[in-house]
């Protein structure tokens, strides 16, 4: 059974909002830890984005309420009825902001039976709100905020106010923002520390958080002069008062500081910035929490920061983690005292990190809002977490890094063959449906490949690899040279067959985190026994990775992953970056290990655009998609002779190269050269037409696009580091 939590969130993406970015990663966990609870969005204020939002992988679904600018009235009604047409479908309900001043959506929540909380996250705690309601309507007011089943505060300030105002204690849950941590990568530090011009020398202060007056980076700034000329400072987070930002750079400049004062922007990965720094400043006069603080403490940075009552005096601790200042002018002889003594920042920076990672680490935190939303039951029991680092993602583009290839620019060609088993593609799931003979007819392609030049790479699941009417004639290809090895996941017929049969279990990224690593070990295993080979190269079923994913398989060894066909997204998968990133090769890891090569797949036409094509192809209208196709102004195409035509593969080859594309994967089953195992292949002569079409395409290829066969193992070995753009002082 499948828990659903709905969170609803005033703004998000495009806009920033802190609580927003912590949703994103503790969602990820919390389906982690309990993998049967699935998290989705309502936006109910920012308006929906033309262009396709990136979310975080722990999230199902992003709704946005409204598509422009709308009055409260019409935006109370819309979420009313948003809740009447969907509550159902959810078991509880987590308001982050207080988002319904007429409490309709909360009482329909309450009306379906579904467990209702509110959070208090910085001005918000309840006393707050209800001082925003006329006297006259405080009244009503207070009877709508006993409809919530739990309250959550995020610091011991707001959890006071709330208890203060009258909420019961055992319906009040203190659950701070939960923190995420990366070991430190040396060459990434000297990169970023050389990008911003900072030699050996110089010391780094950093400060991460939205660029405003009630962050105060003014008062950062000011003291700069008195910090000496190997004093810089780093101000990461994004421009929400352009004037304010224009202040501050106007001022630095007065001062003569402002090649040490950095504005690198948001980041949507901070860790990074985090690990080229040397101590962690912050002056912001309010905050609920200020997660960036403990963040930085776990990254062993020590930390000066405005004394915040209830809120930060019990992990900033004086002399111990930091220093705290409550007026300004006592913030530059504490930020001074750091700057000039690197034993005293090393002694405080690792009690902090002791400190930060023992009470904030994000696992707890998770299970501690799991346990608030009664769904605590789901977690695994009797299985400890296993120890996986988090350091890469199939569909998290914060993880990535840009790859380009040396040599002398000729385009290159991938080929790939999913080596699995026949089934019954339009039928439910079966453990039994084990044929596996079409592998004796791979012979009919490798002819084709050999007038070619073509190497492919059999990505071969558990069934081929386990059974010798399967195993036997890959094994002579791959002695003989004419064919690499790759790992394919159908976690339906890969043991351990613990999960229930069913179309969203066909998905390796649904599972249990524990499960998926199992199959991923009985997989490759089997591989190894069958070949004597380590495959190197792996890709999910059904093009269905998880959030964890990648560190599986890094974990296990493997070097590539090619689990991505963009613009394709699973219908039993969170989208993830099927919309968001396209086809170029990319390293999933910032250690720049892990490749990663998408099947080639775009948009072509005169009038793609993301957003369009994913509310086109969601809406499940041929006719739409059809009409936009004809006229030439918009089609999906992935490059395969499995439903798709040569001159569609020409058309969407040619317009990758036209934007400059270099790298190109095709893909197709192993079952479609025997009629009757896929709906591409029905009959001998739809097979002689497959392999037609690999013949012209292989031509095309070489002769039209100048480009050549070649391996994954060419892209990961001849792949040249591109640096990122260099960060211009402020």
């Amino acid at each position: 059974m499948t828990n659903r939590v709905l969170h609803v969130l005033k703004l998000f993406r495009p806009d920033f909002t802190g609580e927003g970015v912590f949703l994103e990663r503790c969602s990820a966990v919390m389906r982690e830890i309990a993998p049967g609870v699935e998290h989705e969005l309502l936006v109910t204020h920012t308006p929906r984005p033309a262009e396709m939002i990136e979310f975080g992988p722990g999230l199902s679904a992003v709704h946005y309420l409204c598509d422009g600018a709308v009055g409260h009235v019409q935006r109370e009604a819309a979420l009313g009825a948003w809740f009447a047409r969907h509550i159902s479908r959810f078991d509880v309900v987590h308001f982050r902001t207080h988002a319904d001043r007429w409490f309709v959506s909360p009482l329909l929540a309450r009306l379906a039976g579904r467990r209702l909380l509110l959070s208090a996250t910085l001005d918000d705690s309840l006393p707050a709100l209800l001082r925003g309601y006329r006297s006259v309507s405080r009244p009503l007011a207070r009877q709508g905020f006993r409809l919530f089943d739990g309250f959550v505060s995020i610091s011991p300030k707001l959890q006071a106010e709330t208890l203060g105002a009258g909420a019961p204690p055992e319906r009040c849950h203190l659950i701070p923002c939960g923190i995420t941590t990366r070991d430190p990568d040396p060459e990434e530090r000297a990169r970023l520390r050389a990008e911003l011009g900072l030699g050996d020398e110089d010391v780094a202060l950093i400060s991460v958080g939205g660029l405003c007056a009630r962050k105060d980076q003014a008062t950062l700034v000011e003291a700069m002069p008195a910090l000496g000329p190997k004093a810089h400072l780093i101000l990461v987070g994004p421009e929400l008062e352009p004037e304010y930002v224009a202040a501050l750079r106007s001022r630095a400049d007065a001062l003569g500081v402002a090649g040490r004062v950095h504005l690198v922007g948001e980041q949507r990965d901070p860790h990074p910035w985090f690990g080229c720094a040397d101590m962690f400043v912050f002056a912001s006069r309010r905050e609920g929490f200020g997660t960036a603080v403990p963040e930085a403490m776990a990254h062993g940075l020590p930390v000066v920061a405005r004394r915040l009552p209830g809120v930060n005096e019990d992990f900033i601790l004086p002399d111990e983690t930091g220093f705290l200042f409550e007026e300004d002018a006592e913030y530059m002889p504490l930020a001074r005292l750091l700057v000039e003594d690197a034993a005293l920042r090393r002694s405080l920076g690792e009690a902090g990190r002791i400190l930060a990672r023992s009470r904030f680490g994000m696992d707890s935190i998770a299970a501690r809002y799991l346990e608030a939303y009664g769904l605590s039951h789901r977690i695994e029991e009797g299985e400890p977490m296993p120890s996986l680092p988090a350091t890469a993602s199939v569909t998290d583009p914060s993880f990535h890094a840009p790859l380009e290839l040396g040599g002398d620019g000729t385009p290159l060609l991938v080929t790939t063959v999913d080596a699995e088993e026949a089934f019954d593609w339009t039928g439910p799931f079966r453990r039994d449906a084990l044929d596996v003979s079409s592998m004796g007819r791979q012979h009919l392609a490798h002819r084709v490949f050999e007038k070619h030049g073509v190497v492919p790479v059999y990505l071969t699941d558990y069934p081929v690899a386990t059974q010798d009417e399967g195993a036997a004639p890959l094994r002579e290809l791959l002695q003989g040279g004419h064919a690499e090895l790759g790992a394919q996941l159908h976690p339906w017929v890969t043991p351990p067959l613990d999960e229930e049969l069913s179309e969203r279990n066909s998905y390796a990224g649904n599972l249990p985190l524990t499960l998926e690593i199992e199959k991923a070990k009985r997989l490759t295993g089997a591989l190894q026994d069958a070949f004597g080979i380590q495959p190197r190269i792996w890709r999910t079923g059904r093009f269905g990775p998880g959030p964890r994913t990648a560190d599986i398989i890094k974990q296990l060894g493997y070097e590539c992953d090619s689990s991505l066909t963009p613009c394709w997204p699973a219908e039993g998968l969170a989208e993830g970056a099927h919309w968001a990133l396209d086809a170029r090769p990319r390293w999933l890891d910032r250690e720049r290990t892990l490749l990663g090569l998408p099947v080639s797949a775009a948009l072509v036409g005169r009038a793609t655009h993301p957003g369009l094509a994913r509310r086109l192809y969601r809406s499940r209208s041929d006719i739409l998609a059809g009409m936009a196709a004809r006229f030439g102004l918009m089609e999906r195409i992935r490059l395969s002779p499995e439903g798709i035509t040569l001159d569609e593969a020409k058309r969407l080859v040619r317009s990758m190269r036209a934007q400059g594309h270099r790298v190109f994967v095709l893909t197709y089953h192993s079952p479609s050269l025997a009629p009757g195992n896929t709906p591409y292949a029905r009959t001998e002569e739809d097979v002689a037409r497959l392999l037609r079409w690999l013949d012209a395409f292989y031509a095309f290829f070489r002769e039209e696009i100048g480009g050549r066969s070649a391996s994954w193992r060419e892209i990961h070995q001849g792949a040249v580091m591109r640096p990122e753009p260099a960060l211009a002082a402020e």
